[in-house]
C-alpha cells in the first residue's frame, strides 16, 4: 500500500521572518533560540558574579562554617583538667590532693589585668566578683576602636562607679592610632596588649610570685577558681575553660571558651599579655564568659563596628536597632551567621537554641543587684536605647 511521504517544513515560520527581516532593517542582529538562552543564561551569570562580589564575606562565612566539621579540628587545650568546688569547701591540703596538686607555702598575690571599651557593667561584676581575692586591677583602656574609631574613655569617665576598688586599680589610656588601608584591627589589638604587658613589668616586683589573669573583661573567672589557684600550686600557665553565653545569661552557648588564662609570675618575669593558647591543659569550669551582654543597643553597635571582627558586619542592616533587640530576645547570631562548632550536632544544637529559665551559678553580684541587672537575667531581653 503507498503510504505519502509527508516532509517537514523546516522553514522558519512567516511570522519570525518578518520578525527578522524588521530586525535586520533597524540594524539590529537576528537571534535565535539557541542565541536567546545563551545571552538569558550570562545575564544570569554576570547577576550571579555581581551578587557574589557584594556578598562574597556572607557566602563564604556560611561555606566555611557549614562545613567546618567535615575539614577542620578545634583550637585550643586539649586536655582538661577536673574542677572540685561545694559551697562551704575548705581551700586546704585536701582540696588541692583532690586536684592532684601541692599546697602553696601561703597564698599567692592576685593580680586581674583587663583590656576594656564600653562594658562598664560587665566590670563591675568581674570586680565585685573577684575583689575578695585580688590585690590589684589593672585597667587599661583606649581613645579608638580596634578597627580605630574614635571612642570615648568609658572608664575614666565613670571612675567613681568603681570607688570601692580604688585603691587596687591601676589604670593606663593607649592611645590608639588609625589603620593603614593594608592593616587589620588586630594590629590595634595586638598594640593595646603589649601596652598591658608593658604596664604589668613596670610594677615593683611583690615579695613573692604573683598570680596574674589574663582574660577580656567578658571573661569573668569565679571567685571560687581564683581561690583554689591562690592555694594550690597548679600548672602554670594555665587556661581557664569556661562556661559561654550570648547576650545574657539566659542564652548558654556552650562550654568552648579557653582563652582565659592565669599565669604565675616571678620577679616580673612571665609570659606576655595575650590571648592566644600557651598550654594543652585547661581548669574545667572555670567562669563565664558573656559575650554582646550589653545594657544598651548602642553599645552593641560600638562593639560591632569597632572589634577585630568588625568584616563580620556584611550589611548595614546588621547595625539597625530593631535587628539587634530581635536577636537578643531570639538567641539568634547578631551577625547572622552559623554557629562556629566542629561537629554537627554542635551545629544544630546551637542552630536551635532554647532560653534556659535557669540562673544557678552566675555571678553573686549580678542576683544581689538583680534590679540593676535584670537584662542579664532570664526574661530580661529588652535593651535600652
Amino acid at each position: 500500500m503507498h503510504v505519502p511521504l509527508t516532509i517537514q517544513n523546516h522553514r522558519r515560520p512567516s511570522h519570525l521572518v518578518h520578525n527578522c527581516h524588521v530586525l535586520l532593517s533597524l540594524r539590529w542582529p537576528c537571534i535565535s533560540a539557541n542565541g536567546f538562552l545563551f545571552i538569558l543564561l550570562l545575564v544570569l551569570l554576570l547577576v550571579f558574579l555581581g551578587f557574589s562580589l557584594k556578598n562574597n564575606l556572607r557566602i563564604r562565612n556560611f561555606l566555611s562554617y557549614s562545613t567546618r566539621p567535615l575539614w577542620d579540628t578545634p583550637i585550643g587545650p586539649r586536655r582538661i583538667l577536673p574542677h572540685y568546688y561545694a559551697e562551704g569547701i575548705a581551700f586546704d591540703q585536701h582540696l588541692c590532693s583532690l586536684h592532684g596538686w601541692q599546697t602553696r607555702d601561703h597564698p599567692v598575690e592576685v593580680w586581674d589585668a583587663i583590656l576594656v571599651s564600653t562594658e562598664l557593667d560587665l566590670l563591675e561584676v568581674r570586680m565585685h566578683e573577684l575583689g575578695p581575692v585580688v590585690s590589684k586591677f589593672f585597667v587599661v583602656e583606649s581613645n579608638l576602636t580596634f578597627t580605630g574609631l574614635p571612642k570615648r574613655l568609658a572608664f575614666q569617665e565613670n571612675r567613681g562607679r568603681f570607688a570601692r576598688f580604688e585603691g587596687k586599680i591601676v589604670y593606663s589610656m593607649f592611645h590608639g592610632r588609625q589603620l593603614e588601608a593594608s592593616e587589620s584591627p588586630f594590629m590595634n589589638e595586638i598594640e593595646q596588649r603589649r601596652h598591658m604587658d608593658a604596664l604589668l613589668r613596670e610594677q615593683p616586683n611583690p615579695d613573692g610570685p604573683v598570680l596574674v589573669i589574663y582574660s577580656d573583661v567578658d571573661e569573668i573567672p569565679s571567685a571560687h577558681t581564683i581561690k583554689l589557684l591562690q592555694h594550690c600550686a597548679a600548672p602554670s600557665p594555665l587556661h581557664l575553660q569556661m562556661s559561654e553565653y550570648l547576650y545574657s545569661f539566659e542564652w548558654p552557648a556552650g562550654k568552648g571558651s579557653w582563652r582565659a588564662q592565669v599565669h604565675l609570675w616571678s620577679k616580673g618575669e612571665g609570659i606576655g599579655y595575650g590571648h592566644s593558647q600557651v598550654a594543652d591543659h585547661m581548669l574545667a569550669d572555670s567562669g563565664w564568659h558573656c559575650t554582646f551582654c550589653f545594657r544598651y543597643i548602642d553599645e552593641f553597635i560600638t562593639k560591632m563596628k569597632g572589634y577585630s571582627h568588625a568584616d563580620r558586619v556584611t550589611d548595614g542592616s546588621l547595625l539597625e536597632p530593631d535587628w539587634i533587640q530581635e536577636v537578643v530576645c531570639s538567641g539568634d547570631d547578631i551577625f547572622g551567621m552559623l554557629p562556629e562548632a566542629y561537629r554537627y550536632k554542635d551545629l544544630f544544637d546551637l542552630l536551635h537554641k532554647d532560653p534556659s529559665p535557669s540562673a544557678l551559678h552566675i555571678p553573686l553580684h549580678v542576683l544581689q543587684n538583680s534590679d540593676k541587672f535584670r537584662f542579664l537575667l532570664p526574661g530580661g531581653c529588652i535593651r535600652e536605647k
